[in-house]
């Protein structure tokens, strides 16, 4: 059989075909860039070094170009996700704070769980680097009152001293690379008057450098009120509850 009806017949077959169609889906949700992007990642190892240098050594790129509806349909078709972001909201609320920022807010998802816990009177800041994101969470976030979204980088957080009673994190600080992670910290610390509330997984990947966020803060001297894995429990609906507990960490501190 010559070569290009060779070519046809793979094409023909249902496999290739779904393959095509994703491959063209991608190009017209990023163009070229999205298409080698979601190539690479199906391609690579999670642990591969290369895989790290070639789609995360600049992690806003990476974001702006992967946070789209793609991936939060992605993460909405995960329930140990709600799940885990309805208990990290929990906590939160227990807290009683008069005002909240999530550092990292993404498409909305954390600050959604996080109005339904503390109410509609409590102002509620999201910041995000990924424009891509921030879209998305604005559309899912419409309704939402006493709510500030703002386009921003977690080290120069663009707030003053204490200006926040709580400051929260859900697997953000996790996927910067240690020098940023510190000043990251750094800054939650500066602005947040009262508590630090993180849920950072420790585990690495190519694009996970994994933490122990609650050691950070007790070498600098600050109060550690809480940490530990959270509960296997919440993470009942997924394929792996041990395996999501064992790496997760809570964390509550106070800034000073």
């Amino acid at each position: 059989m010559p070569d290009s009806m060779q070519r046809m017949a793979v094409l023909g077959q249902p496999g290739s075909q779904s393959r095509f169609r994703r491959a063209i889906d991608c190009y017209r949700r990023g163009g070229t860039a999205y298409v080698w992007h979601k190539s690479m990642r199906r391609l690579l190892g999670n642990d591969s070094p290369l895989k790290r240098k070639l789609l995360y050594s600049h992690p806003r790129d990476y974001w702006t170009l992967r946070g789209g509806a793609e991936y939060m349909a992605e993460q909405e078709g995960q329930p140990s996700r709600t799940a885990r972001s309805q208990w990290l909201s929990e906590r939160v609320a227990a807290c009683s704070p008069e005002s909240i920022l999530e550092v990292g807010c993404g498409y909305g998802k954390q600050l959604e769980a996080i109005r339904s816990a503390v109410g509609d009177h409590i102002p509620l800041t999201g910041i995000d680097f990924s424009p891509t994101q921030l879209r998305l969470a604005a559309e899912r976030l419409a309704d939402v009152d006493h709510l500030t979204l703002v386009l921003g980088d977690g080290q120069r957080l663009p707030f003053p001293d204490g200006a926040f009673d709580l400051v929260l994190t859900s697997a953000v600080i996790l996927h910067n690379e240690p020098e940023i992670a510190d000043r990251m910290r750094a800054e939650i610390v500066r602005v947040s008057r009262r508590w630090c509330v993180h849920n950072e997984d420790t585990d690495e990947t190519y694009n996970r450098y994994g933490y122990d966020t609650a050691a950070w803060y007790r070498h600098r001297g600050l109060e550690v009120i809480e940490s530990g894995p959270i509960p296997e429990s919440v993470f009942s609906a997924s394929d792996d509850p041990d395996g999501e507990s064992s790496r997760s960490q809570y964390c509550l501190a106070r800034p000073r």
